[in-house]
């Protein structure tokens, strides 16, 4: 192969440099960024070890940019009478999964769930307080402590390959939200959780969506080595063909219709690169500011009141909607959620 060319790490297939010197999420890492046409996928080299990087975030979760939410899910959600509605109505990534649950499941108490990477509990929480019977799975014991602390007794330590050596065929529907685009080798990951599948079993599996943006595009996902993969749908069809599952994907057109959504597409331009996370010390360069703070405790106050609650969320989703529109008519460089949004939700389903 040519210096600019590797080997795809998914399918083989003659992989093409995009960025050699991509930012990484702390400082002074950078990354090789590679596009393969084969799958239309993309990854980052080297593959490092992040481990640090992920305790920074647990440090800071509060204050660092596009984890903060999962900090405030985990500070409200217990308050809420129905939270799994409500991080529908939030988050799309949580949409798509209450959306496929209702599509197939018919049984709620009767089907047997797991969600892998549950982190700090909130979606196992709000999935059981809506009668489905879920049990969340993470490999970090401190994130399996805080949420049996904040949710209750509904959680578990351990690896996801031993686990699915200890008890194949064992679950009706396997969750993975915002996790396969972290893992080494998605591949063999998904081959795991399809183990844990009853035959019939589903997974269902959420993460950015390269196919929304144009093939120019380097990356538009978390900066490298927190997010090495970015994965389309063509990435996931592979998956699901070489592991030989049916594969589906979730219309998000009934969400975006509710949360009109415009997206920037991001520049290849060297001085317009996004910026890192993280000093090289471990502090946060541009930490979530303290408004976020103040609207924690608005959204705790609107919580005693639902009938505000909704006010609210309605006047928020108007708002959303004349400040995308206008964006949308005055810029060249953004893209409308429809059908299709910057992420996506793959179901596969395992044989009979």
């Amino acid at each position: 192969m040519q210096n600019n060319e590797t080997e795809c790490l998914l399918c083989g297939g003659t992989a093409k440099l995009r960025y050699n010197e991509f930012p990484g999420y702390q400082q002074p890492a950078t990354y090789k960024i590679y596009h393969c046409p084969v799958c239309d996928t993309g990854f980052s080299l080297p593959m490092d070890d992040s481990s640090v990087i992920y305790e920074n975030i647990y440090k800071n979760g509060d204050k660092v940019p596009g984890y903060n939410r999962y900090w405030r899910y985990a500070k409200t959600l217990n308050k809420i009478s129905e939270p799994l509605d409500y991080l529908a109505q939030n988050d799309d990534d949580y949409w798509s999964v209450k959306k496929a649950l209702e599509m197939h499941v018919e049984n709620k108490k009767a089907a047997k769930i797991l969600e892998i990477g549950s982190g700090l509990g909130y979606l196992t929480y709000a999935l059981n307080k809506a009668d489905y019977k879920v049990i969340g799975l993470d490999v970090s014991q401190t994130a399996v402590d805080e949420a049996a602390k904040t949710f209750g007794d509904n959680y578990i330590c351990k690896d996801l390959f031993e686990y699915s050596e200890s008890n194949p065929g064992s679950y009706d529907i396997v969750i993975l939200t915002e996790v396969i685009e972290h893992v080494g080798k998605p591949l063999d990951f998904i081959a795991a959780i399809i183990k844990l599948l009853k035959p019939g079993g589903r997974a269902i599996i959420t993460t950015p969506n390269k196919s929304f943006y144009p093939k120019d595009v380097i990356w538009a996902s978390d900066l490298p080595p927190v997010h090495c993969w970015w994965l389309s749908e063509g990435s996931m069809n592979f998956i699901a063909g070489k592991l030989k599952l049916d594969i589906s994907f979730i219309n998000f057109g009934e969400y975006f219709k509710m949360n009109y959504r415009v997206v920037g597409i991001p520049s290849s331009e060297k001085d317009k690169l996004p910026t890192p996370i993280f000093y090289t010390n471990g502090e946060l360069i541009n930490p979530v500011s303290s408004k976020t703070d103040m609207k924690l405790k608005f959204q705790l106050f609107l919580i005693k009141f639902p009938f505000l609650r909704n006010t609210a969320g309605k006047l928020k989703g108007y708002t959303k909607l004349i400040q995308g529109k206008l964006r949308e008519s005055l810029g060249t460089n953004v893209l409308a959620c429809k059908d299709r949004g910057n992420k996506l939700c793959a179901v596969m389903l395992k044989p009979l």
